[in-house]
């Protein structure tokens, strides 16, 4: 299991492109930054790399414990929302085929709790 000490170095180790910004950074912080590199890659058409922030996060989610795992759904899940006001459609169907079904079923979860 990976806890939530471990996150910054999971990730750095995974994608050096963010090493930088994970220095001095907890959980919620580390997924932020994931989350904030993966929506840059997205605008900027970069699928491959949304490809693998999404396979990153999902291997966050199913190592992590209960701590990491609310991290993801909490930070990364939650602002998924966020990407489809600044993509137009085509984009946005591209971004969702690269999310996990796990955590695609957890967006979907969320989303509907929202609209009750």
């Amino acid at each position: 299991m990976l806890t939530a000490y471990e996150i910054p170095g999971f990730i750095a180790f995974r994608l050096p492109e963010v090493r930088l910004e994970l220095s001095q950074s907890n959980a919620y912080q580390a997924i932020q930054v994931l989350t904030d590199y993966t929506k840059r890659m997205a605008l900027e058409h970069d699928y491959k790399m949304v490809q693998k922030c999404m396979s990153l996060v999902n291997k966050l989610y199913e190592k992590g414990n209960a701590l990491v795992r609310n991290a993801v759904e909490n930070v990364f899940i939650f602002s998924f929302s966020s990407l489809m006001t600044h993509c137009n459609a085509v984009e946005w169907r591209m971004v969702q085929t690269y999310m996990p079904s796990d955590l695609y079923t957890i967006y979907v979860r969320q989303v509907l709790k929202s609209k009750c």
